[in-house]
Formats: C-alpha cells, sequence, structure tokens
C-alpha cells in the first residue's frame, strides 16, 4: 500500500480507535484493541469520506489535463 495512504489511514485509526501503529509487536494486550461498533462505524465513514474526496480531486485533474 502506498505510503500517503497508509498515513491517512492511520490518522482515521489514531482518530477514531485509538490505535497507534498497525505493525504486531507480538505482545498480544499491545496489538489487541476492543472497540464499539460505533467507533469502528466512525473510521469506516472517515475512509469513505476521504475516498470521495481524492477521487473527486483525481477526476478533476484528470479533466484538466485533457481540456
Amino acid at each position: 500500500m502506498r505510503d500517503e495512504r497508509l498515513e491517512l489511514l492511520l490518522a482515521i485509526s489514531r482518530r477514531t480507535l485509538g490505535i497507534e501503529r498497525f505493525e504486531l509487536t507480538g505482545i498480544q494486550t499491545a496489538d489487541c484493541h476492543l472497540v464499539s461498533a460505533e467507533d469502528i462505524g466512525r473510521a469506516l465513514e472517515s475512509a469513505y469520506d476521504a475516498g470521495l474526496i481524492v477521487g473527486r480531486r483525481v477526476g478533476y485533474a484528470e479533466c484538466m489535463e485533457q481540456s
């Protein structure tokens, strides 16, 4: 996965899920997180919204290139 996308997903996970990193440490208490369904919904909504924004920018840039 490209670094920009990974950083965006990590920022969303930090803000909505309290997850600071995606790398496993091998320590179960550090690697497992209990999150609510509401927080997962917020994280998914944030990722979806970010995808819409990026898609719109890419589409706009492609239109400008074709003009």
